[in-house]
């Protein structure tokens, strides 16, 4: 998401220098970017800790460093391939509208809805895990439920297989069309008493938005500014110092 790099000042700074120097150079240049780097994942990473609730280890692990070389005197802090693909943190930086997520197409394309469904959304009601995010549990036992799964096998046991002719156990489904209760997936749950029903998800046609909050850029580049003549100062003189 950033690129770190000094190409500018490091021909000034090589037009200062004598011979003996300059051979010098690219190895300290690479080290001193290579130290940027680290600082910079290091302040992101923190950067998380304060723009997200709770922010999970995948999220915290999205980032590596992509090291320079003599010849490659370029350093990056890049997202690891297993999360690029995902919309949510470039929209956390960038804000406006996100993609739609996994679950979010697959009921699209295969739930019997009539109307349209561009985001969910979890309610106070949903399970949450330990970072607030819907439990997957319950997003697998409501996605076997109104048979929206990947897989019509997937996640279906036979414990969960027997919730469904439990009649004090949760039972999950989707409103027809014409109901009095909102658009959504709806939990029913009943005792010798009587039934009750509360709402897990709500469906909306409308696509998510993000005001930005997670300021990577912003963080990146006051970073690397700080923080690389510091560095390359201190690989020059080490450099020089050690050259054979």
């Amino acid at each position: 998401m950033v690129t770190i790099s000094f190409q500018a000042d490091i021909e000034r700074l090589r037009r200062r220098l004598d011979d003996v120097q300059r051979r010098q150079l690219p190895y300290a240049t690479s080290r001193a970017l290579n130290a940027t780097a680290r600082d910079v994942f290091d302040d992101v990473r923190t950067e998380m800790e304060r723009a997200f609730d709770r922010p999970t280890r995948w999220t915290m692990n999205a980032f590596y460093v992509w090291r320079s070389t003599k010849t490659d005197l370029t350093a990056a802090v890049r997202l690891k391939d297993t999360v690029a693909g995902r919309h949510y943190l470039p929209i956390e930086a960038s804000g406006g509208l996100r993609p739609q997520t996994g679950v979010e197409k697959l009921l699209e394309r295969k739930l019997a809805y009539a109307g349209i469904i561009q985001s969910v959304i979890p309610t106070k009601w949903a399970r949450k895990d330990r970072y607030g995010n819907w439990s997957k549990g319950e997003r697998n036992q409501v996605l076997s439920a109104i048979k929206a799964q990947r897989d019509s096998t997937a996640n279906t046991t036979k414990r969960s297989r027997g919730l469904a002719r439990n009649r004090r156990r949760a039972m999950y489904f989707v409103p027809r069309e014409g109901s009095k209760l909102s658009p959504g997936v709806w939990k029913r749950t009943s005792n010798s008493k009587r039934a009750k029903v509360k709402k897990i998800l709500s469906f909306t046609d409308r696509r998510a938005s993000y005001q930005p909050r997670f300021r990577f850029r912003e963080v990146a580049t006051d970073t690397a500014i700080q923080r690389m003549p510091v560095h390359m100062a201190r690989e020059l003189e080490n450099a020089l110092r050690t050259r054979r």
